[in-house]
């Protein structure tokens, strides 16, 4: 017989402090993208000359990004009422989406300044 065991990891836990303060602290990413090696480059140096750096920054900027994401949309339904979690769930997506457009948008603004 073979047996499955499911675990349900989520750490850190929904009425933790530490999930906005990792959220926030992504933002170290923006920099180091942007001093790795792109060309063309005009204003700013390159401190990361290997491409290794900047794949190394893109796969632990993917994965924060998908576990952290995936945390906020599970645990923000279970912050409110439970009448109001269907409401909350449509705005959390809605303002998901939001973020992935404006992000996109400036990624033309962060090119023109490397």
């Amino acid at each position: 017989m073979c047996y499955f065991v499911s675990v349900s990891v989520s750490q850190p836990g929904k009425d933790s402090k530490l999930l906005p303060g990792l959220l926030v602290a992504r933002v170290i990413f923006v920099p180091l993208f942007m001093l790795c090696n792109v060309k063309p480059r005009h204003n700013l140096p390159v401190y990361f000359s290997h491409d290794g750096w900047f794949l190394g920054f893109m796969i632990l900027f993917a994965f924060s990004n998908g576990y952290l994401a995936s945390l906020c949309m599970c645990f923000g339904p279970k912050k409110v009422d439970a009448s109001e979690a269907e409401t909350a769930g449509t705005i959390m997506a809605f303002f998901l989406s939001l973020g992935l457009a404006l992000g996109a948008s400036l990624s033309f603004l962060f090119r023109a300044l490397i």
